[in-house]
């Protein structure tokens, strides 16, 4: 199963942890140069509308990728490290693909839980919130 949880930003860091099957990566991602909330958020909104994209959560310096892609009716996800942050350097942590249930429905779950909390640092979108809810509604009734 394929899972991340978001625990309370702190000092521009916010913990993050990434689960899947026997996998667990816990990180504390920057939002410096980038805010990863807000990148998670368009890339599973990008995803669902037929391009996809990936996050990078900075580290400082180095960083995971999580790169969500549409596939069919499924979804690629990878998770890659890097010890430097180059794209030369990655290292693949796992990949995998799966359905709108296995990596929408946790993702969305996820982003809801931690939009909830009215956190002031690593803010979500209204708007791609709304977007990505109607998405996981217009599937849930098919």
């Amino acid at each position: 199963m394929f899972k991340i949880e978001f625990d309370e930003p702190t000092n521009g860091w916010l913990p993050v942890t990434i689960r899947y099957q026997d996998c667990e990566e816990v990180l504390f991602a920057s939002d410096i140069p980038f805010d990863p909330m807000s990148q998670l958020e368009d890339v599973l909104d990008s995803a669902l509308t037929g391009v996809g994209g990936e996050v990078w959560w900075h580290l400082e310096p180095g960083g995971y990728y999580l790169s969500i892609k549409p596939e069919k009716e499924c979804f690629h996800v990878r998770l890659d490290f890097s010890a430097d942050s180059k794209a030369t350097t990655r290292e693949e942590v796992f990949d995998f693909v799966g359905t709108f249930d296995d990596v929408v429905v946790p993702l969305w779950r996820s982003l809801r839980k931690y939009q909830s909390y009215g956190y002031e640092r690593f803010l979500l979108s209204d708007k791609v919130m709304k977007s990505i809810t109607a998405h996981v509604k217009a599937n849930r009734s098919k």
